[in-house]
């Protein structure tokens, strides 16, 4: 069965992606992050492909290749089984093909009414649930 991390009060998707993605690399662990649209994904791609070593992440967009360990998409996600990282607040269809799903919940109204939602989904259907507080990590 799928382990859920809610990630809530995040101030920045992106900043925290950038801050999970290290730990997850220096395990060797694949990460599909799942992007709501275009543009959403185009951010995330540019902060990755940052200049400085500590934010520099190279990935594959809509696509996936063996050695690639971070995948960004908004569309498919029929790739890898082991982590998927939903940053689109929309519920992830799949998800359960996963090892581990950490939804990142930003402070915005509407971003956490969804959240509640598909928290509750997750619950009544038995899923492992760890909340993080992001403001205390």
């Amino acid at each position: 069965m799928t382990n859920i991390k809610f990630f809530f009060n995040v101030e920045n998707k992106i900043d925290l992606i950038c801050s999970i993605l290290p730990e997850r690399l220096n395990k060797k662990r694949n990460s599909l992050i799942y992007c709501l649209d275009n543009i959403q994904l185009n951010l995330l791609s540019d902060q990755l492909w940052g200049n400085s070593v500590e934010s520099f992440f190279p990935h594959e967009e809509n696509n996936h290749h063996h050695f690639s360990k971070i995948i960004l998409s908004n569309k498919n996600i029929e790739w890898m089984d082991d982590t998927i990282i939903n940053i689109s607040s929309q519920m992830v269809d799949g998800f359960n093909r996963y090892l581990n799903l950490f939804e990142i919940v930003s402070t915005d109204e509407g971003d956490k009414k969804l959240a509640r939602i598909r928290f509750q989904y997750f619950k009544d259907r038995g899923y492992n649930i760890q909340s993080i507080d992001a403001k205390k990590i």
